[in-house]
């Protein structure tokens, strides 16, 4: 209802996909978290949530992963 007043969350196309499971796997790859364990699913909720307020550069997104504590 809200998209039809171009209001609500940003849609996630095939490269958004791609580039954020990227994102996740690098990050996770770097600080030795299994991909498929509980923090690596929360790292993966934390970058869609990013996505979701409007934050769609990689560039930004991995600046954001980055200073993840």
């Amino acid at each position: 209802m809200f998209s039809a007043f171009g209001i609500g969350l940003p849609s996630l196309g095939p490269d958004d996909v791609s580039v954020m499971q990227n994102l996740v796997k690098d990050y996770c790859l770097t600080k030795e978290i299994e991909l498929d364990s509980e923090e690596g699913r929360d790292v993966a909720r934390e970058l869609l949530k990013w996505f979701q307020i409007g934050v769609t550069d990689k560039s930004r997104l991995q600046e954001l992963l980055a200073s993840r504590t």
